[in-house]
């Protein structure tokens, strides 16, 4: 399925504006099947009374994009909580390598528990598809994100992959002057929104007939995956000009450091650390950075609550991923710490103006950048 693309207009906040709202913890998550946190359970008196509970399944925690999405759910649903939004909440991580059949088992595991709404960021399109017809059988709202699923009953939000593909592809090819070598690094490789990156990828590397895929390599949109990845492969390549991946520059630009090679063109993480990496070293060969929007849990956890409140909200929508290109670098690079992720920051508010913007066909909002003078 092809995601419309996102039109790209910004409103400018003060950089400390933005801090506060993309701030997240990005500490150990977890990786075991009950791992993750659970608000306090004030559901039963006070002003939590009745309040529902919130559950979060998280399909794989192997790497900062991940960790900083669950942050981010766990930040806004402790606010809501202490707002009187909701009476509990929690969060699981799968463990394992991306496995649908441990999703299955902590999903059917988180049930039991009764939440009335169920967050999930899926390891497979199709697999889970059983358990969460189960999940709504139950009176459960499901709302999957950062993925498409083969599940009627589920509401689901979700980035362009496409645009992120293409971002990622078309101005590091177009840097390089539209030839040469380069190493393709790919993501999360059996989930539904790598395989259409990848396929978005291929297709773009086809309309530049001057630059060959000197290697593939798995690098799981994670810095020091792809930086062992990519050291793995250059021995036999002798000349690389750009790597394309799916936010994992930092790593590779490591690789080729140790490996006494310059930086080609990179796609770089959306963290601190890579961005403020790219600015010191005043990288500017195509370079870019680019990233799904880890903010999506919080979305999802705002549509969660207007579903439980009974509100219209479209069945499928699409939320602008958060793309990074030298002009905004040094703004957003004064916000972040190192391990801190770019993340929309969705109050109910903006979530509640995606949801008219979608009903009426209308362009996607795009939320606010910090500006370089905040």
């Amino acid at each position: 399925m092809r995601i419309p693309s996102t039109p790209r207009r910004r409103r400018a906040v003060t950089a400390a504006t933005l801090a506060a709202a993309v701030a997240v913890l990005v500490s150990a998550c977890g990786s075991g099947a009950g791992a993750g946190a659970a608000g306090g359970d004030a559901g039963s008196s006070g002003k939590n009374a009745g309040k529902p509970f919130i559950a979060l399944s998280n399909g794989f925690i192997g790497n900062g994009w991940r960790q900083t999405m669950v942050a981010s759910f766990e930040a806004a649903a402790k606010q809501a909580q202490q707002d009187g939004l909701i009476g509990k909440y929690k969060a699981v991580n799968a463990p394992g390598d991306n496995s649908a059949t441990e999703q299955i088992a902590q999903i059917k595991s988180l049930l039991l528990q009764k939440p009335d709404a169920l967050l999930i960021d899926p390891s497979s399109p199709t697999a889970l598809k059983p358990v969460i017809q189960q999940a709504c059988t139950a009176g459960v709202k499901v709302v999957v994100f950062d993925s498409a699923i083969d599940a009627p009953c589920a509401h689901v939000i979700q980035n362009s992959f496409t645009d992120w593909a293409t971002d990622a592809a078309k101005p590091l090819l177009d840097g390089i002057g539209g030839k040469g070598n380069v190493i393709v690094s790919r993501g999360v490789v059996g989930s539904q929104p790598e395989a259409e990156m990848y396929k978005t990828t291929q297709d773009i590397l086809a309309t530049y007939p001057g630059v060959k895929t000197a290697a593939t390599v798995t690098g799981m949109c994670d810095g020091a995956t792809a930086q062992k990845a990519v050291l793995g492969v250059l021995s036999s390549v002798p000349k690389v000009d750009g790597v394309i991946g799916c936010g994992d520059g930092y790593g590779v630009a490591q690789a080729f450091t140790t490996a006494g090679k310059p930086v080609p063109a990179v796609t770089f993480e959306t963290n601190g650390r890579a961005l403020n990496y790219w600015k010191d070293n005043r990288i500017d060969n195509g370079s870019v950075a680019v990233m799904s929007d880890p903010g999506q849990s919080v979305a999802a956890l705002w549509e969660a609550l207007d579903l439980l409140d009974g509100k219209d909200v479209p069945q499928h929508m699409t939320l602008p991923i958060v793309l990074v290109e030298q002009k905004d670098r040094d703004a957003w690079a004064a916000v972040l710490k190192p391990d801190q992720y770019a993340a929309w920051p969705w109050t109910r508010d903006l979530f509640r103006q995606q949801v008219e913007a979608a009903k009426s066909g209308g362009a996607p909002v795009q939320p606010p950048v910090p500006t370089a003078a905040g």
